[in-house]
């Protein structure tokens, strides 16, 4: 019996030590891929586009500027701002009180929308992806005399995702 009970306490020993001896680990792994937002003008007039006109397609005329459209990789709308240096006026390079059309100023459209002087001039778009559309500059008829010179205004367009 002696012998029994030697063996049935090696036998506890034994299945009690080797569960001791058991050990577990885990982990969890999260992968993520991230790709920036990105909302670009396309069309002819992206990037700095400098447009020389003739007398002829500023007198009370509708001249298409080139076109211009947006994409990108967001969803949701977008707002295309408009501002202009001399607030929609073309300015004579030398005399900055000289007006090309006098104190009328021209407008644009694009979008179905008319961008002009003393506006929000906003254009919310309901995707940022759109065919690049005309632009146009719509202009007051040209005085009698034009003073000769240079006359420019710059027109600054930003789009920005919602």
């Amino acid at each position: 019996m002696n012998l029994t009970n030697t063996l049935i306490a090696s036998a506890v020993l034994l299945a009690t030590s080797s569960l001791a001896i058991a050990a577990t680990d885990t982990t969890d792994i999260e992968i993520l891929v991230t790709k920036d937002a990105y909302v670009n003008f396309i069309g002819d007039l992206q990037g700095n586009v400098t447009k020389t006109l003739s007398l002829a397609d500023v007198n009370g005329t509708t001249t298409t500027l080139g076109t211009l459209g947006t994409e990108s990789n967001t969803t949701g709308t977008c707002t295309v701002d408009f501002t202009s240096d001399n607030d929609y006026k073309m300015v004579h390079d030398v005399d900055a009180a000289m007006f090309l059309h006098g104190a009328n100023n021209y407008s644009i459209d694009w979008q179905n929308t008319s961008i002009t002087s003393g506006n929000a001039n906003s254009v919310i778009l309901a995707n940022c992806n759109n065919a690049a559309s005309d632009f146009k500059m719509i202009t007051p008829a040209l005085p009698a005399v034009v003073i000769a010179g240079t006359y420019k205004d710059t027109v600054h367009v930003t789009v920005t995702t919602q």
